[in-house]
């Protein structure tokens, strides 16, 4: 088989999807609806997406992020002020997030501007992870450079002895901090192996949306 031969997409083409014909008004709920599908249909991880961030002087990163929930108004994700994410977050406050479902085809993108979240819903946030992952947070300082091992070694005897002295309860490091994506646009992406992929996108306008369908 030569390259030419071989598909280049695999997964679920034939799905019933009457958004691109009919759009509804709104583009969040339909993101609920396909991540509740993208669920049933055994979707691997279907909210690890891949988060753009910039710098003032327009330096692009992009890392994957385990965003916890898609609400009313946005995406919403954790992580420290202090990593290099929140600092190109605090000088430049948009961003970019998108997900590809091999499984089904499908793909979303949420383009927009950045909140950070209050105290106590970055404190629920917070809580909702494992003790574990409270624990690692609170002694590490992320994409800090070490040396060696030990320092590694060194930090996981630090969690250890959070959970032992906190249990569940680890306290949420003053620089970890609840953010929402609060999109300004949203495309909705369908793949098809013979190439013509189905579009929609979703402009904010004013306190609406204008639905438009792209050609592939």
């Amino acid at each position: 088989m030569t390259n030419a031969d071989r598909p280049s997409l695999s997964g679920d083409e034939t799905l019933e999807l009457p958004e691109f014909d009919a759009p509804p008004a709104a583009p969040l709920p339909l993101a609920q609806r396909w991540l509740a599908d993208a669920r049933e249909r055994g979707v691997s991880e279907p909210l690890s997406m891949t988060l753009a961030t910039a710098s003032a002087d327009g330096v692009v990163s992009a890392r994957t992020v385990d965003v916890k929930r898609i609400d009313e108004r946005g995406l919403v994700f954790g992580s420290s002020t202090r990593s290099p994410k929140g600092r190109q977050l605090g000088e430049n406050p948009h961003a970019a997030l998108q997900v590809y479902w091999r499984e089904t085809m499908q793909q979303l993108r949420f383009e927009g501007r950045i909140e950070t979240l209050t105290d106590a819903e970055s404190d629920a946030l917070f809580a909702d992870r494992s003790p574990k992952s409270r624990a690692a947070t609170a002694v590490a300082q992320q994409s800090v450079p070490f040396a060696d091992a030990s320092t590694l070694a060194a930090l996981i005897e630090e969690a250890d002895g959070m959970l032992d002295r906190f249990g569940d309860d680890v306290p949420r490091p003053s620089d970890w901090v609840a953010y929402r994506v609060v999109p300004a646009t949203v495309e909705f992406w369908h793949g098809s192996r013979d190439r013509m992929h189905r579009r929609l996108r979703y402009v904010a306008i004013g306190h609406g949306w204008r639905a438009e369908r792209l050609q592939p």
